[in-house]
């Protein structure tokens, strides 16, 4: 009996070839977008989970308020607080810190910048778990001058000699011993490394004093705590060791200093302070993501639906012969049911031969780490089973029971389709993929509108033809002059037009912070960003010097002189800036006087809100961590470039040659922006597809319950136009439905995401018109083909019978 009915299915699915590829085609586009969905935020949220003790794991953060409440939040922590820990509370099994270090470390003639590189306490391999494959990850670190590298890092000095007991180079300062390899660092982890130094040597480096010093931060703190620990009663203790430890301190400048917690886990989504590793990512995104998944699977089950209902009609009269003959209902139910299951099973088979297919791109696309394989996931075989499984079900068993519903007279006097009921719910299932379209459509026109919004905004500074050198780390007494020649020859190249030395660019998010400043007589103080730049600053970068005057050789005394911008004097309570020109500032005990004012520009991206900046000129031997930045012609770049990096090379031997072009940095900004326009992008291709396929199948519906309609009127003179009309005006109704719900719906929604920007376009009516007009162009080319194919069928096969 199954063999039969096996037999019988696969016979009907042949016969009806055009509605079962659309079937399999729906279904499997709907599978494949709602599994890579999910391997996507799969991926987001198993960051940092491959640790064996990651419930148990905390970050510990370092936050600083001052008297007014502004706050600065680091994602680190001062060096003192985890000795404190690791000495003071035993509910506390191992604390674990390091330092991220970027520096200049070669071998040999090999060097190369390094980014991912930190100072490592060993009981880091005790709170985390990597795998290594030379050396004792515990004792080997410990020793000053000692190194782990990861595998990918060993055959990019080394090649294919073993590295052990090899020499790597850092800032031509220290030599470190390798004494260990470690596999290259998962994706998914929040804090990626190539390599770790012994934590003794950052001590060497920054003083014995830098492990008492609270104020300080960059520090990354974790924490593994005993099994059942209250972490409530754990932070009241923390709060009163920092009131002791620091207390007298922090009441002096009137700040408050907090220790907060961090699990481990939640690091990766939910954690957007300073000092992060990397950008992180977006729970909210993920969130929405989730929805995005079940409306397409569900649209897609809503489309299996439509046509099959309507193609149900075509075999009316072969279920009405199977129940004259004798058929029970269950075994018409179990006949459908067989054709139900293959179509899901094929189209199982069809999405994982589209996954396999866009998988490089996908993860090119959303930055998954190849580390990471689908296949070898147990929740995606488990995925694949419940939408197996639910599609057969939910998919199914409507269309099952109106085909084995129909009555047999009924049937044979071919009085079909008359059922409201069926009709409604059909056409309530097509208005909400009409709106679940618009929907995803409208938002994709919101980001790439409010994308183009942002990048279009004045910044309050040129980024064009802006090239930026990472200054050299490795630095001697002749340094200054060094540099002081090195942009005088420079300069002497026509191609040359501005040359500069700053802490930091545009574009960057600003380290330097400093609180307890104030203008003298003012008691509240604040927390500002520091940048340190030189004369050319302003004539580089193009910024405006609304009040007084820019830093100037004409005046020695501005190492003790203050440039603020308009937020900054706001900030200090000044009225206007003219009153703020010649004020004295109290920055941290030393008197500083404000020579201008400087026009707020967007430090980081439109998407923030302007911050109050303190400028400082630094003089080119200060130890501060810096850059050069060059404005150069358009013509010859590439010869330009070649001529600053033989000076370079010549005036700072040892040291990598590293830039940047600033506009293309700046833009980096907007990658969270892009990659949720191209996601949404996809999408709209993805719901339109597959709600043309929904639209398809009731109008196909339609146009058979009507056939001999279609074919009278064609007779009395009724042109293809007319006939359009009368049967395309339903479905305009239903878009039309769809419309004011997705205005409703969407303008609330863009409207709470544009909250996230400092500046945001205006919500306005064309960003639903727009979309409505492609559903509504689209549904008008899927139901004309239709129409003008009923059309010019022969009336006389039609009314035959009649």
């Amino acid at each position: 009996m199954i063999k039969n009915y096996f037999k019988v299915a696969i016979r009907n699915l042949l016969k009806s070839k055009k509605i079962t590829i659309i079937n399999i085609l729906g279904l499997s586009i709907g599978i494949s977008v709602c599994l890579l969905i999910q391997y996507y935020i799969r991926f987001e949220k198993s960051y940092d989970k491959f640790n064996s003790n990651y419930e148990n794991i905390y970050r510990l953060r370092y936050e600083r308020t001052s008297e007014n409440g502004e706050a600065v939040r680091f994602a680190s922590c001062c060096p003192p607080a985890g000795l404190r820990i690791r000495d003071q509370f035993p509910e506390v099994k191992t604390v674990a810190r390091i330092f991220r270090y970027k520096a200049s470390v070669s071998h040999l003639e090999t060097k190369y910048f390094e980014e991912r590189m930190y100072f490592a306490e060993p009981e880091f391999f005790k709170i985390f778990t990597y795998k290594f494959i030379e050396g004792d990850p515990i004792n080997g670190i410990n020793p000053p001058n000692s190194a782990f590298i990861s595998e990918s890092t060993a055959k990019k000095y080394f090649g294919n000699q073993n590295p052990i007991g090899k020499k790597i180079s850092v800032d031509k300062k220290v030599d470190y011993e390798v004494v260990g390899i470690f596999e290259d660092v998962s994706g998914n982890s929040h804090h990626k490394f190539d390599i770790l130094l012994s934590y003794k040597n950052m001590i060497a480096l920054y003083g014995e004093d830098i492990e008492n010093s609270w104020g300080d931060s960059g520090v990354f703190t974790y924490l593994l705590f005993n099994n059942d620990v209250d972490l409530d009663e754990f932070k009241i203790k923390l709060a009163e060791m920092v009131d002791k430890e620091f207390g007298e301190v922090l009441e002096y400048y009137k700040l408050t200093m907090t220790l907060p917690l961090q699990p481990l886990t939640d690091i990766h989504l939910t954690s957007h302070y300073a000092q992060e590793y990397e950008v992180n990512g977006d729970k909210s995104t993920v969130n929405f993501l989730s929805i995005i998944a079940l409306i397409i699977i569900t649209i897609a089950w809503v489309n299996y639906i439509n046509l099959s209902t309507a193609h149900s009609l075509t075999r009316a009269k072969e279920t009405g012969m199977r129940k004259v003959v004798g058929a029970y209902r269950f075994q018409l139910v179990t006949q459908f049911s067989f054709e139900v299951i293959i179509i899901n099973t094929i189209a199982i088979i069809t999405s994982l031969i589209i996954i396999l297919a866009t998988l490089p791109l996908f993860r090119l696309l959303t930055g998954i780490s190849s580390g990471y394989i689908i296949w070898q996931q147990t929740w995606f075989w488990m995925a694949l089973i419940i939408i197996f499984v639910s599609g057969v079900l939910i998919s199914g068993l409507y269309p099952v029971l109106i085909l084995s519903s129909y009555k047999p007279i009924k049937v044979l006097k071919g009085k079909l389709g008359n059922n409201p009921r069926g009709l409604n719910l059909r056409k309530v299932l097509v208005v909400f993929q009409f709106t679940m379209a618009l929907a995803v459509v409208t938002c994709t026109f919101a980001v790439y509108q409010q994308l183009s919004f942002l990048k279009n905004q004045e910044l309050g500074f040129r980024t064009d033809r802006i090239m930026v050198i990472k200054a050299p780390r490795v630095r001697n007494i002749s340094f200054e002059s060094n540099v002081k020649t090195f942009k005088q020859e420079l300069i002497k190249n026509s191609t040359i037009e501005k040359f500069c030395v700053l802490t930091e660019v545009p574009g960057r998010q600003i380290y330097w912070d400093a609180g307890a400043i104030h203008p003298v007589g003012v008691d509240e103080t604040k927390n500002y960003q520091i940048v340190g730049i030189d004369y050319d600053f302003v004539d580089l970068f193009g910024t405006e010097i609304l009040e007084g005057r820019n830093f100037s050789s004409d005046f020695p005394s501005d190492s003790l002189a203050l440039i603020l911008n308009e937020t900054a004097v706001r900030w200090m309570g000044f009225p206007d800036i003219e009153t703020a020109i010649g004020k004295q500032i109290d920055y941290w005990g030393i008197i500083y006087t404000v020579v201008g004012v400087m026009k707020d520009y967007h430090q980081q991206s439109p998407k923030a809100a302007f911050e109050p900046h303190i400028y400082r000129y630094l003089p080119y031997g200060r130890d501060v961590r810096g850059m050069f930045a060059l404005r150069i012609q358009a013509q010859n770049q590439s010869n330009s470039i070649d001529n600053i990096k033989s000076k370079f090379d010549e005036f700072f031997p040892g040291n990598p040659f590293e830039y940047f072009f600033l506009d293309d940095y700046y833009n980096q900004q907007y990658k969270s922006e892009e990659l949720l326009g191209n996601v949404f992008n996809v999408f709209s291709f993805l719901s339109i597809l597959i709600t043309s396929i929904g639209v398809l199948g009731l109008f196909s519906f339609l146009v058979i319950q009507r056939t001999r309609e279609i074919s009278i009127r064609n007779v009395m003179g009724a042109g293809i136009f007319q006939i359009l009309t009368l049967f395309g005006k339903q479905f305009f109704f239903l878009i039309i439905i769809s419309f004011f719900i997705t205005l409703i719906v969407c303008y609330f929604g863009i409207d709470y995401w544009l909250n996230s920007f400092a500046v945001k376009m205006e919500i306005n009516i064309g960003l639903f018109i727009f979309p409505l007009l492609i559903i509504l162009s689209i549904t008008l080319l899927t139901i004309s083909s239709q129409v003008i194919k009923a059309a010019m069928a022969n009336p006389a096969d039609n009314l035959r019978y009649e």
